[in-house]
């Protein structure tokens, strides 16, 4: 038998002589690695969905990126409008009626902000305003109902929503901060850090006080030691609409009261809270602490229980606005102002819960 010489087994066959099943073979052979093909096409796929994602993150630190820079620049024409006295103004820079003005989301740091003290106007209704006066229509709860109706049958009449239309002024705020004319000259530190924690910390001041003035008007309710429980839980449970959305806001004697208070079994009735931006709860409800002068005198226990959001209307006209004001010393106070007003919006919202001060003082004292 005469072997084939291996050379002539590796030449190319002629596709003319090639038998139909071999070429059948083939094809099932060039078949069987399909599937490699849609392992690749899937690879693929999955590389470009990697690269969407990757290009969707680049673009969201760019966003980010861009506002920070944004923010940088703002500040910086600020900086340069204190330190040139008003005279150079750069094109980023934002004026009104007053002077300068510096965005709230520049000048509220929550980060810099004392823990102690507490934004009474990030938990109530805040709306902006274009005009100087006006009303807000504030939506009362529905207390309709629908009627059943037989099949193709007129629609009954429904009762209209009812609107109760607050009517409120913008006034204007004024404060200062004193800065010499010789931090001004001999320093290179940047102003916008001291600037930022003096005006917020008056800004905050500002606003608690106007708010805390509208509180104390609401339903009063007098309580004492020995009944404040049972008070404030009819009040919550009772008095107040369920579905009021309920915030206790308390002076740091009536914590001090509420902080020592127990139930039967001898278990504090405040409480920390994870959920609760204040940290303390009571009964529940998130517990809001502010110094004794916002809603009275120091050492009166005050306490004030509802849905802040429904109860009060903030209206902001300005932002805080910054100018010069001559002073009689070497220097200048930078003047701060700021427009808004606070109204009741809705009455029925809160209660004004307070113990005498005799007794408050008494109980305190253990007499």
């Amino acid at each position: 038998m005469v072997k084939t010489p291996l050379l002539l087994q590796n030449l190319k066959k002629d596709p003319a002589t090639v038998p139909d099943d071999e070429d059948k073979r083939d094809d099932e052979d060039i078949d069987d690695n399909s599937d490699d093909d849609y392992v690749a096409e899937d690879e693929l796929n999955a590389k470009k969905q990697k690269e969407g994602k990757g290009d969707k993150t680049m673009a969201t630190n760019l966003t980010a990126k861009q506002q920070e820079e944004k923010e940088k620049n703002r500040t910086r024409s600020i900086e340069n409008y204190i330190r040139s006295h008003g005279t150079v103004r750069d094109a980023g820079l934002k004026t009104g009626d007053i002077g300068a003005m510096i965005p709230e989301d520049i000048i509220y740091n929550p980060e810099a902000e004392v823990n102690s003290v507490v934004d009474l106007s990030s938990l109530v209704t805040k709306t902006p305003a274009t005009t100087g006066s006006g009303t807000y229509p504030v939506l009362k709860r529905a207390t309709a109902v629908m009627n059943s109706v037989e099949e193709l049958a007129e629609n009954p009449a429904l009762a209209k929503p009812e609107f109760e239309n607050v009517t409120w002024k913008v006034a204007t705020y004024r404060g200062a901060i004193p800065i010499s004319e010789e931090s001004i000259q001999d320093t290179q530190v940047p102003l916008m850090p001291v600037i930022q924690k003096n005006a917020g910390e008056q800004r905050v001041n500002t606003l608690n006080k106007a708010i805390s003035a509208k509180l104390v008007t609401f339903n009063p309710k007098a309580s004492t030691v020995e009944t404040l429980v049972d008070d404030l839980k009819h009040v919550l449970n009772v008095d107040l609409d369920p579905a009021y959305d309920k915030t206790v806001v308390v002076s740091q004697s009536a914590y001090q009261v509420l902080d020592t208070l127990k139930d039967k079994e001898g278990r504090y009735l405040l409480q920390e809270s994870i959920t609760a931006s204040s940290g303390l709860t009571i009964f529940g409800k998130p517990v809001v602490v502010v110094n004794d002068e916002l809603l009275g005198q120091v050492g009166e226990v005050r306490i004030w229980v509802g849905d802040l959001k429904r109860a009060i209307l903030y209206v902001n006209r300005a932002d805080t606005q910054i100018s010069w004001v001559k002073n009689e010393i070497y220097g200048q106070y930078l003047g701060l102002a700021m427009r808004f007003d606070v109204e009741v919006a809705d009455k029925s919202a809160g209660y004004f819960v307070s113990i005498p001060s005799a007794a408050a003082g008494s109980a305190s004292t253990g007499k």
